[in-house]
């Protein structure tokens, strides 16, 4: 269950957030993909990152829109709107739309400060991203973008930032490769993980205090549109007490219904000395199903019991599946 409210004034709190400083907001699409969502995403921020052509065709109009595709093969963009294409390849570069902006995906590696999800050794002992180039080939996407704006995209990596500082960091990174090949980009995308940040006024002024005025600053905010916003709602199927701890399986699932959701136990605390740690659990037979294990009070969680779960992302709604005969989570926004 979602809050509609909850969520529109998030989006309003980040379209404030930045526009005071002259930055572009782009809603990760494949963060939260629901209609009403989307719909709020369009009417408030000023586009949307999509990731695939089936996501760029399933879009609501808006102003703007950034693609990229892993895949390599969403090219299709609507008239009528801006488009930028993430590139990492010559071959990329000449198959976007002629009227498109290009934007030249860098290495999220560039920085040397973080592991990288889905990364893969380079020989040296380090973690690489999977994802965009390093100075090397820049200099021939540069070329064959030649005529076109064009611009850099970066994600700062997987490591959740609690303020400006890896923004920051990121950013110069991508400038600094750029210089290499004396590019100077009409734009640079700074990606998503926004979520983590208290103050994001305070972290934009300061990124954009970072990066010469005369390049668009971008952002995918995703995560964050959901905060405080997110609920999931079940019951107790099964009560256990093991010889360590109790044990309560619950109809909802990590693997199938909440996955990239950090969620709590929403309840009361229990009297001072009267708690105890119950591990609650998934209904699936997947060994990782696990959903936290809180302190609750006697007579809390028995079966039959209702179970609250907050701090429920869009990316949970991504995900939403059926598995070994678990049926998909219904989504309510309301």
């Amino acid at each position: 269950m979602f809050d509609r409210a909850r969520i529109e004034a998030n989006l309003r709190s980040i379209a404030s957030a930045a526009r005071a400083h002259g930055i572009t907001t782009l809603f990760a699409a494949k963060s939260f993909p629901h209609a009403q969502v989307w719909g709020l995403a369009a009417e408030i921020l000023d586009g949307f990152d999509a990731a695939s052509s089936g996501e760029v065709a399933a879009l609501p109009p808006a102003r703007m829109l950034s693609i990229f595709d892993p895949s390599g093969r969403a090219s299709f963009a609507p008239s009528g709107q801006r488009v930028i294409i993430s590139c990492e390849t010559p071959e990329q570069v000449t198959a976007a739309p002629a009227s498109a902006e290009i934007a030249i995906r860098i290495t999220a590696s560039v920085t040397g400060r973080d592991p990288a999800v889905g990364a893969v050794l380079d020989g040296n002992g380090h973690r690489r991203s999977r994802f965009g180039i390093d100075a090397h080939p820049l200099r021939e996407l540069v070329r064959t973008a030649a005529g076109r704006p064009v611009g850099l995209h970066i994600h700062h990596g997987p490591i959740t930032a609690i303020n400006a500082d890896r923004f920051v960091v990121t950013a110069r990174a991508a400038l600094a490769v750029a210089a290499e090949v004396e590019l100077i980009p009409r734009f640079l995308n700074l990606g998503g993980a926004w979520h983590g940040i208290a103050d994001l006024a305070a972290a934009l002024a300061e990124i954009r205090a970072a990066v010469p005025a005369s390049i668009e600053l971008i952002i995918e905010p995703g995560r964050r549109v959901t905060e405080e916003a997110g609920f999931a709602c079940g019951r107790v199927v099964v009560a256990r007490e093991l010889a360590d701890r109790p044990l309560r399986v619950i109809d909802l699932s990590r693997i199938c219904h909440l996955r990239w959701s950090q969620v709590e136990l929403v309840g009361a605390a229990p009297h001072a000395g009267t708690g105890r740690r119950v591990l609650v659990v998934g209904p699936t037979c997947y060994e990782e199903d696990v959903l936290g294990e809180w302190t609750a009070a006697p007579g809390q969680l028995g079966a039959g019991d209702r179970i609250v779960l907050r701090h429920v992302s869009g990316y949970a709604v991504a995900w939403n599946t059926s598995f070994g005969g678990v049926p998909a989570a219904d989504v309510v926004i309301a």
